[in-house]
């Protein structure tokens, strides 16, 4: 075995425990994908024409990537702390694997008992993407499909690593819970960081020979998001750098806010040419963009990590997973359900306000006790797999 003593300086800097300013971070991420899902719901002329400024508050597409910067950047030292590579790679299937089965069939009982409220509430609200987007159907044979191929092994038809086979895969819009599309690149980009670690290990040079080939491989895909957090690791309890970080930030709030720089299609377009796997337009590209800069931003910058660090930022990224994964099939039948009958005796503003307050409580209450009962024992049971007795933690932990 090969010791490196950059790599030893590394591991002893990123040492255990969870970055508070990271787990408000993924909370923050969590309220945007909330956001941007009731606001294309009941707000759609706002989500298709917003000002910039306000499409930042749900620009829920960034969010996605955030998590994966997060997860790719916390995982690096829980991977470094050892343990055979079997047993780390099985621990993140049973961790991701628990709350995503509890989940899908928490959604199968909501669609079996209101299957059709989202699209009574799309008639009232003009959402095309509310009246398309139909959850699948609510059977056991799905939700079994669901859970044990399409939400972390194989993927969806728009969202999978196997091209080849992307023919015989559902549509996204046949998912009974449709944010699991995002588990499919967790779970593949947290086993590329435990590679990543174990080479660095072995050899710095292969490390860093591979991080070359994962970005000619990847090129401008959301899987090398996971190499940049693995990479931006080594950062996470160093000092900040206010100016650089502060100018990130406002650099990725911009980009966040309108995806429509020519630069940027420029860039996209050069590397496709050269990655053979590639984001497949301007608004993705731009929307990854984004989330390295924010994310940067963040790690570089003291204030955003203050304000990142307080009480409600930290509790919403306790539950982020949770959230993540309840708040959709809660939209799409305990919202619509609400709305529908508000919009027609209050003015249209206000329906959708109270109908957003009741949606903000059930989700709340929903990931309070899921997280309690699912999230947290799927942490537990994962790390008796090599009883490592750490404290539970977010998404992007082991």
């Amino acid at each position: 075995m090969v010791t490196v003593g950059g790599a030893s300086r590394d591991n002893r800097a990123m040492r255990s425990g969870k970055v508070q300013y990271l787990e408000g971070l993924r909370g923050v991420a969590a309220v945007q994908v909330v956001l941007l899902h009731f606001v294309t719901a009941f707000l759609p002329d706002t989500a298709e024409h917003g000002a910039p400024a306000l499409r930042v508050l749900f620009d829920g597409h960034t969010a996605v990537y955030v998590f994966f910067l997060i997860s790719g950047a916390v995982l690096t030292p829980s991977f470094a702390r050892g343990g055979a590579w079997p047993r780390q790679a099985a621990k993140r299937l049973v961790r991701l694997g628990i709350p995503v089965a509890a989940a899908a069939t928490i959604a199968l009982a909501l669609q079996a008992a209101l299957p059709n409220t989202h699209l009574d509430a799309a008639l009232v609200s003009g959402s095309g993407w509310l009246a398309m987007d139909s959850s699948g159907a609510p059977t056991v044979v799905h939700l079994l499909r669901e859970i044990g191929l399409d939400s972390l092994l194989l993927g969806y038809r728009e969202y999978t690593l196997f091209a080849p086979i992307a023919g015989h895969l559902p549509l996204l819009e046949h998912s009974l819970d449709a944010p699991l599309w995002s588990l499919h690149s967790e779970l593949y980009g947290s086993l590329l960081v435990l590679l990543l670690v174990r080479l660095r290990a072995w050899s710095v040079w292969l490390h860093r020979a591979s991080v070359v080939v994962c970005a000619g491989l990847f090129g401008t895909h959301p899987m090398f998001l996971f190499v940049l957090g693995h990479l931006s690791a080594a950062r996470l309890h160093r000092d900040p750098v206010p100016v650089l970080g502060t100018t990130l930030i406002v650099l990725g709030l911009a980009m966040s806010g309108s995806k429509d720089w020519g630069v940027v299609e420029t860039v996209r377009v050069a590397i496709a040419r050269l990655a053979p796997v590639a984001a497949p337009n301007l608004f993705q590209f731009q929307s990854e963009l984004a989330a390295i800069a924010l994310f940067l931003g963040v790690l570089l910058g003291p204030v955003a990590q203050w304000l990142l660090a307080r009480q409600p930022c930290r509790v919403l990224g306790r539950l982020s997973f949770s959230i993540y994964l309840l708040h959709f099939p809660i939209l799409f039948t305990l919202g619509c359900a609400g709305f529908v009958p508000l919009a027609g005796t209050l003015a249209y503003p206000v329906a959708v306000a109270v109908t957003f307050a009741g949606f903000a409580v059930a989700v709340l209450i929903a990931a309070a006790g899921f997280e309690r009962w699912i999230d947290r024992p799927a942490i537990r049971l994962s790390r008796l797999l090599d009883g490592a007795p750490r404290a539970c933690g977010g998404r992007g932990e082991p």
